[in-house]
């Protein structure tokens, strides 16, 4: 059993054969073919320290004259071989490599965020409720505690092509990185850029509609100068990217999520200053992981990321 394993600028991924995360699978492997660098997939199995069997397990592991651990631990390199072995045949430049781990696959994939390039995981566990929008217990954890980028794929999620990476503009130390990220994959994806900056500006007056208007127009004019301003270095890295500013009044979630309907990928930074403070930490953050039609990723921290000149934090 590999319980020594090398996460270090790849992107990690969780599986335990079902197809939710099949799906989580596909989508890293999918996207991780677009970058410019080669970056390996890393595709984890987790198995109990002490694992505690059913009783039909038990009765099997008596029958067979087994440790039922030794079974699990087969069990367990015989799924993630699978999933590999798929992985392989569709993208044969990937270089894919996996592991059987002892833990809780939550704690082991919030802990390869610390220099992974990237952790995938799906919105929701195998057993949750088909209509029910929510996180599941793993990726709850791992996008609460993760210090670098996590990506959640939705059950919901489809894929998109040549549909538009959405931004949550931000002047924060993680909305700046999420601009990063945002940037090199409209790039690689060869799509355009959305960069949504919310504002609010108070409740809607019918009695000052023209003055309301105005003040408006005004305030959707600014919000994109400042907009401009913010991502002016990157859209001279960048200059293949054709950007778009939208100025949303209200709450940024509800933007977000709205942009999210015709989206390829969401990228919002953990932390943001004004319309996206407390993301990741109260009911912004939640909500949109919970309601996104798209992948979404967040960004906390570098971790082990680089950007196409391989670069790492400034």
């Amino acid at each position: 059993m590999a319980n020594k394993y090398v996460t270090e600028g790849r992107w990690v991924v969780g599986t335990d054969g079902s197809p939710r995360a099949e799906k989580a699978v596909e989508w890293a492997a999918l996207h991780l073919s677009e970058r410019n660098e080669p970056v390996p997939l890393l595709i984890i199995h987790a198995i109990p320290e002490t694992p505690i069997p059913s009783r039909s397990a038990a009765a099997t592991s008596l029958v067979q004259g087994r440790d039922y651990k030794e079974m699990l631990q087969e069990k367990a390199q015989q799924i993630v071989s699978e999933v590999a072995d798929r992985i392989r045949q569709k993208y044969p430049n990937l270089t894919v490599e996996t592991a059987v781990v002892e833990g809780h696959p939550a704690d082991l994939l919030a802990k390869a965020a610390k220099d992974a390039d990237q952790v995938v995981v799906g919105a929701r566990g195998a057993g949750a409720p088909a209509m029910v929008k929510m996180l599941g217990g793993v990726s709850d954890y791992v996008v609460q505690h993760a210090q670098g980028a996590v990506a959640v794929v939705p059950d919901q999620a489809e894929e998109r092509p040549g549909a538009p990476v959405v931004l949550g503009l931000d002047d924060s130390p993680q909305g700046r990185l999420a601009m990063a990220r945002a940037f090199q994959a409209a790039s690689l994806r060869g799509v355009p850029l959305i960069a949504i900056t919310a504002w609010d500006y108070g409740p809607y007056d019918a009695f000052n509609a023209e003055i309301w208007a105005h003040s408006m127009d005004e305030m959707n004019q600014m919000m994109v100068e400042e907009g401009e301003k913010l991502i002016a270095d990157k859209a001279a890295e960048f200059p293949e990217v054709e950007v778009t500013i939208r100025p949303a009044r209200g709450r940024p979630e509800a933007a977000l999520v709205e942009a999210s309907k015709e989206a390829g990928l969401l990228v919002i930074g953990s932390k943001g200053r004004g319309g996206f403070a407390s993301l990741l930490l109260g009911s912004t953050s939640r909500h949109v992981l919970r309601e996104a039609f798209c992948p979404v990723v967040v960004t906390r921290d570098w971790a082990g990321w680089k950007d196409q000149a391989g670069r790492r934090a400034k």
